[in-house]
């Protein structure tokens, strides 16, 4: 159970991070042409910019939040069911983050449950360090607008998005090093069958970032030359584009054979005829 929340965990982290660096190559095109800045023109990277800080926002808190139900991909709830086993966590702790083991053992007593009682210790700190990440984030998750607010205050609130998100993919990348390194020193000792062919996927696993591993699975080279090509004409700017219905996919095939159509003009009130 615990190694299929990790897997949806490290899934959940590598959707924040793709949204983030499409968001912010498209931010950055806008802040260095000055042509698509101003008003009207800035419309689009603002409502771009409000999209993504609720979207990213009400991601971070469903994963980072200390509220959960008992099937949610919830990184607290992770970090929880690892705390009820803490003791056997203390070995791979020591192994993998010598320094802040041993911080962890000088903070406890020295009786004969000290390993659990340290590994509990590491647990807790990460746990709160990502429910404080969570909770400055929580403005957006509310769709507050941040046209109203200074240029200063939106700056500070995307930061803190920023740092949550980063919190999120270094404690996930922390605790995908713990799990490999107990399962492979499950596998070791059991060699269950193709117990090589696992042990060799973990430790392959166990240090691969979340960043590199997003950008192989999600941005296929060119992704980004769609900002390089014309995206309309006069002739189409002049359709109520904003009041047609969705097409049945987003394919350019599907949209040259059925054109969407605007939304049929209707009356507040029924018609003779509709009244019968």
């Amino acid at each position: 159970m615990i190694a299929t929340l990790l897997r949806d965990i490290r899934a959940e982290v590598i959707r924040l991070l793709f949204n983030r660096c499409v968001f912010r190559t498209h931010q950055e095109i806008v802040r260095l042409n000055g042509g698509l800045q101003g008003k009207p023109r800035i419309t689009f990277a603002k409502w771009g910019q409000m999209i993504y800080g609720v979207a990213n926002s009400i991601a971070v808190t469903r994963l980072a939040s200390s509220t959960f139900e008992p099937n949610d991909v919830n990184l607290v709830r992770f970090l929880e069911m690892f705390i009820q086993e803490a003791q056997r966590l203390w070995p791979v702790i020591e192994s993998c983050y010598p320094e802040e083991a041993a911080r962890a053992k000088d903070a406890v007593p020295a009786t004969s449950d000290w390993e659990g009682l340290a590994s509990q210790r590491v647990l807790g700190l990460d746990r709160n360090t990502i429910i404080n990440a969570a909770e400055k984030v929580n403005h957006f998750a509310s769709k507050r607008d941040v046209d109203g607010m200074p240029e200063a205050e939106v700056g500070s609130k995307f930061r803190n998005l920023d740092r949550a998100i980063d919190t999120v993919k270094k404690i996930t990348e922390k605790y995908t090093l713990i799990v490999c390194r107990m399962e492979m020193r499950r596998l070791q000792v059991d060699k269950p069958s193709g117990w090589i062919l696992n042990y060799d996927f973990m430790d392959q696993l166990k240090e691969r970032d979340l960043l590199d591993e997003m950008k192989r699975d999600k941005l296929q080279k060119g992704w980004d030359e769609i900002f390089l090509e014309p995206w309309a004409t006069k002739k189409t700017l002049a359709l109520p584009l904003g009041e047609m219905r969705p097409p049945r996919s987003t394919g350019a095939r599907d949209l040259k054979r059925t054109p969407a159509r605007p939304h049929p003009q209707r009356s507040a009130f029924p018609r003779p005829n509709d009244a019968k």
